[in-house]
């Protein structure tokens, strides 16, 4: 595909490596305290404010896009069926409605892989807490974001200054800057993760290299 981003080594290696046991996801968990005049609706204020603002961040929109007979690193490409629901959702917090039963359900929660079938990402907003605050649960696949640059991007987004009529437009992003935010370097990955990691993207290579054949005599 023309508009088709293909994922770097490093980034298809988050992939490769992923098991159940290892999710490959970074995730984040905010608690907010809503002001005391506040009569809206949060869950669907914060779905509008994210749905506003996917054309600044066009990973959002994109899904994974494997290569044929996996001969190379699967692809970035726009997802045509994207749908803001299926990434945001409210959350069911059962009594006492505290943040330690937050902390469990968000726990069992982060266990769960991400679907390779959608964009690789999730919010989930916990409401009904005590004192008015909200739990606002993210998860996010490691091999399209970094987890200090999302962790900046989270902080730095809700609270932008910036109003919607000063955003770039959507045409104005092409999808070919899908990928990783490099906005912060990455930490160093530890020598074991190294290892494990040039065994996994050496044992692909090898898996689709094509055997020699002798001339015949």
């Amino acid at each position: 595909m023309a508009d088709a981003k293909k994922l770097s080594s490093m980034d298809a290696s988050f992939l490769y490596l992923e098991t159940p046991e290892m999710p490959m996801h970074v995730g984040s968990m905010a608690i907010f305290r809503l002001p005391d005049d506040y009569k809206g609706d949060f869950f669907e204020d914060f779905k509008a404010m994210i749905a506003s603002r996917l054309h600044v961040a066009p990973i959002l929109k994109a899904r994974l896009e494997k290569a044929p007979l996996d001969i190379d690193h699967p692809s970035w490409v726009e997802d045509d069926q994207f749908d803001i629901d299926r990434h945001i959702f409210r959350g069911s917090l059962p009594a006492p409605h505290d943040r330690a039963t937050l902390e469990r359900i968000v726990g069992w929660m982060h266990a769960k892989l991400l679907n390779r079938a959608r964009p690789l990402w999730e919010f989930y907003v916990f409401e009904g807490m005590k004192d008015s605050e909200i739990g606002l649960y993210s998860k996010m696949h490691h091999a399209c974001i970094d987890g200090g640059a999302g962790a900046s991007r989270r902080r730095r987004g809700p609270r932008s200054g910036r109003s919607r009529a000063t955003l770039p437009p959507i045409s104005s992003i092409p999808i070919s800057s899908f990928g990783p935010s490099r906005s912060m370097p990455r930490p160093r990955p530890r020598a074991s993760i190294c290892r494990a990691r040039e065994k996994a993207i050496s044992d692909r290579s090898c898996s689709t290299t094509p055997c020699s054949r002798s001339n015949p005599r």
